[in-house]
């Protein structure tokens, strides 16, 4: 199979994530008002507790799959049937533990059937994850993105049902049961079909033990990411309680539904670095450099503009009762830029051989992000959750860049001069919708916004006529 351009592949998948978050946002809005504050608490620390246990699924064999694939294509069917024996067997210890824990934890009966059937959920995605794996490896996620949209789509209609039938709250986690049946079905079936791959062939400890030494450190990094990622919801709901878990999944819902931009170039981008690392230094700065550019001219202008419109946005979609994830949500769009750039650094350390590395730097920001949860959360609820959340990435954000920098040797001076005008442009376009806030509607506020931002990085010459045809020519011709 033909590998593809970072670009088309990006193009795939942030157009399928686009329809996914949009899909799964106002899935989310609709739970969120039909549920009430204190069920939507139990139904996302249900799915967050169960999303913590994943990376003891996989320990990392998924991406160390895709490291060594686009290394060398024909080393997918030497690992994957070793990998997948091996995740089947781990399903089943991990599941025994989430239903341990959750017991241990004294939650309440609702909760803990929560709980078992979130982790079904977790076990599918976790087998899916590395089918789909084996393509990202080849540079080709079409299939991928297809798949993201079909499962949402399958949520999105069957939850509905669900609502309109006003079934218990468990009932509203059947839908992600469906849908991720289908993606592991589905991904099964296009392996077999498109890269005529046996699952089990090639079944070893040698090759295990390979695998394993490749992906230690994927296993820290992602075992600390999720800690970090989604321990403050469980600790919430032990220290505070149910309402404090649900306005502040509403705030984080928001900023989340934007990651997928990042998400898909930096899925896109790893097997790219890792491949110009070797082969190409000089092409390894360039893609790094526009990556970073491009994210940065995207992120400002939504962090300040929803930071700007905290109040009438979450008033549109949640109502009155949810009016207290206001601050919080503008405390977490303060932390996107961090986000954003984080994911393409993460995978500029991973797919360059500093593995090691990178997990220290996420290592530190999981105890960081525990400790001040801990002295936060007591003190200001939720809110301090938000204020962990973005000291995080911001440390995060300056040990990775300064290890990137490294690596890359990339004009730091312009990357720079890039964010002061960015920023600045974004700046002018929060003035100016904090000015109308009160006289217009914010839906009409956003299309003004965009007008003057996009004006002001013109003048400022943030992005120049000839930076928009050097991207329109990247896309044409595929290449970045």
């Amino acid at each position: 199979m033909q590998s593809v351009s970072v670009t088309k592949n990006t193009s795939y998948l942030t157009l399928s994530y686009i329809a996914q978050k949009v899909l799964s946002f106002l899935y989310f809005v609709l739970v969120a008002r039909a549920i009430g504050v204190e069920d939507l608490g139990k139904y996302t620390f249900a799915l967050s507790f169960a999303t913590i246990f994943a990376v003891f699924v996989d320990w990392g064999l998924t991406q160390g799959l895709i490291t060594e694939s686009a290394k060398e294509k024909g080393k997918v069917e030497r690992f994957l049937g070793s990998i997948l024996v091996t995740k089947l067997l781990f399903s089943v210890v991990v599941y025994g533990l989430v239903v341990l824990t959750i017991n241990i934890m004294n939650y309440p009966a609702i909760t803990k059937h929560l709980v078992y059937v979130a982790g079904v959920i977790m076990l599918l995605d976790q087998i899916t994850l590395t089918l789909w794996g084996v393509f990202r490896g080849q540079r080709n996620l079409k299939y991928e993105a297809v798949s993201v949209v079909i499962n949402q789509f399958l949520i999105l209609i069957s939850g509905l049902i669900i609502i309109w039938l006003k079934l218990p709250l468990i009932y509203l986690l059947i839908p992600y049961i469906l849908g991720s049946s289908f993606s592991l079905i589905f991904s099964s079936v296009i392996c077999r079909k498109i890269l005529n791959v046996n699952f089990w062939q090639n079944c070893s400890f040698d090759n295990l033990k390979f695998i394993f030494k490749i992906a230690w450190p994927f296993a820290l990094i992602a075992i600390f990411s999720r800690v970090y990622g989604y321990l403050d919801t469980v600790m919430l709901s032990k220290m505070v309680g149910d309402k404090a878990v649900g306005w502040y999944s509403v705030a984080m819902k928001i900023p989340f539904a934007f990651q997928f931009i990042p998400a898909a170039l930096a899925a896109a981008i790893f097997p790219a670095f890792s491949y110009q690392f070797v082969h190409d230094k000089e092409q390894l700065k360039l893609t790094y450099e526009r990556v970073m550019r491009f994210l940065t001219i995207i992120v400002l202008p939504i962090a300040v503009g929803i930071g700007v419109l905290a109040r009438p946005i979450i008033q549109f979609f949640y109502g009155q009762e949810y009016l207290p994830s206001v601050l919080s949500l503008q405390i977490l769009m303060s932390s996107l830029f961090f986000v954003f750039i984080n994911f393409p650094l993460g995978s500029l350390l991973n797919g360059c051989e500093r593995q090691k590395t990178n997990t220290k730097l996420v290592g530190l920001t999981m105890i960081l992000n525990i400790t001040l949860n801990l002295i936060l959360i007591p003190k200001f609820s939720f809110i301090g959750s938000s204020i962990a959340f973005l000291a995080c990435q911001i440390f995060l954000f300056l040990v990775s860049a300064w290890v990137a920098q490294k690596i890359s040797s990339s004009n730091w001076v312009a990357g720079i001069t890039i964010f002061a005008k960015t920023a600045l442009s974004a700046a002018i376009m929060g003035l100016v919708i904090q000015l109308l806030i009160t006289k217009l509607n914010f839906i009409i506020l956003i299309f003004i916004g965009a007008a003057v931002y996009c004006g002001a990085l013109l003048f400022l010459r943030g992005i120049t006529r000839k930076d928009f045809k050097e991207l329109w020519d990247s896309l044409i011709s595929k290449k970045i």
